[in-house]
């Protein structure tokens, strides 16, 4: 399984940095095609294996240095390690791409949605928090709306095991939104498309221990 997911990242495809106006410097994100790559395993442990290849990649490529561990369970955000300092990553993908986000001084969470997903109205409606109004609904994409989600609920680190509708986004501006949790932190959300997909990182700056 390791040799497949080795091909996905090699020297003459290194994985590029996206840029956007409304995400920090200080966050790295990535995406990669990986269409065509065939891995005999569940979704979630291929997405575990990609995913910490991409961020081992993109931290030599742009930190020069090297993850020394990263920690990816089921239902858990992952952790990884330079050395003994833990850096917040997070990783998704989807049939033919993923992408991964890592950062030292801010936790991320990251979800990628194919842009022709639909979402059922049933579904965004058991999305919808009490407390938000109508203008997210009427102005953004509902697979858009569920990376906001999901992005979210995965910088906190419980990804669906909390319900989507916890959590309150407020759209700023087309690419940037704010979201509350319930204990009342706020976080910030860049969200736009990027080859077929949507892509959300949810940010907080906040000092691992």
């Amino acid at each position: 399984m390791l040799t497949l997911s080795s091909k996905l990242i090699h020297k003459k495809a290194l994985p590029e940095r996206i840029l956007h106006s409304n995400l920090p410097d200080e966050i790295l994100l990535s995406y990669v095609h990986i269409d065509g790559v065939k891995m005999y395993v569940d979704k979630d442990t291929q997405e575990a294996i990609t995913g910490s290849k991409l961020i081992k990649t993109l931290a030599k490529q742009y930190y020069d240095e090297s993850i020394t561990e990263i920690i990816s369970k089921k239902y858990e955000k992952p952790r990884a390690f330079i050395r003994d300092t833990e850096i917040s990553v997070s990783f998704s993908h989807t049939k033919i791409g993923l992408s991964a986000s890592l950062s030292k001084i801010y936790t991320v969470g990251c979800d990628i949605e194919m842009t022709d997903r639909n979402v059922s109205p049933a579904l965004l409606a058991r999305m919808r928090c009490p407390s938000e109004g109508e203008s997210l609904y009427k102005k953004a994409d509902p697979i858009q709306i569920w990376t906001l989600k999901e992005a979210a609920l995965k910088m906190i680190g419980t990804g669906l095991r909390k319900p989507m509708n916890s959590v309150t986004v407020t759209m700023l501006e087309d690419s940037l939104f704010d979201v509350e949790f319930g204990d009342g932190k706020r976080a910030k959300i860049c969200s736009f498309q990027h080859k077929d997909h949507w892509i959300s990182i949810c940010y907080h700056k906040h000092n691992l221990p």
